[in-house]
């Protein structure tokens, strides 16, 4: 799975960007939104995180969501706020956390839990397909 983390603060990435490779994630950082909705043209794209201090403003979830509509948006607040979490999710964003270094382990569970829920979800599907065409095999 591909994640493109929109950040600046070597700091926090460095340990971010470990965790989520040995996940087995492909990690790329961005520096500003206009390279990832570049990037996301030519590549597909499972998860983004970005920092609420690079948004310009919240249009970055319809930007991302017309490119790639299955990509889950996670916008990272200094300061979280209710009234900031309204704006994000209303504007397409998946999820509103704390940049707080407190929360990184919320983070990495929330990338970990929504790569699982995929998986299954993806499972299903291809169960579900494959069951189907067993079934059509056995009728003809």
């Amino acid at each position: 799975m591909r994640i493109v983390i929109v950040d600046r603060d070597p700091a926090f990435l460095a340990p971010l960007v470990r965790d989520l490779e040995r996940e087995g994630f492909e990690v790329t950082v961005a520096e500003n939104i206009s390279g990832v909705l570049s990037f996301i043209k030519t590549n597909s794209l499972h998860f983004l995180v970005a920092d609420s201090n690079l948004l310009v403003d919240h249009s970055l979830g319809a930007d991302v969501h017309r490119q790639s509509p299955l990509t889950r948006l996670i916008v990272l607040a200094s300061r979280p706020s209710l009234l900031g979490m309204i704006e994000a999710i209303s504007c397409g964003i998946t999820d509103y956390l704390s940049r707080h270094p407190d929360s990184f382990g919320q983070l990495v569970d929330t990338i970990l839990d929504e790569r699982d829920r995929l998986m299954r979800w993806q499972y299903a599907i291809l169960s579900e397909t494959l069951g189907r065409g067993d079934k059509g095999e056995e009728k003809a």
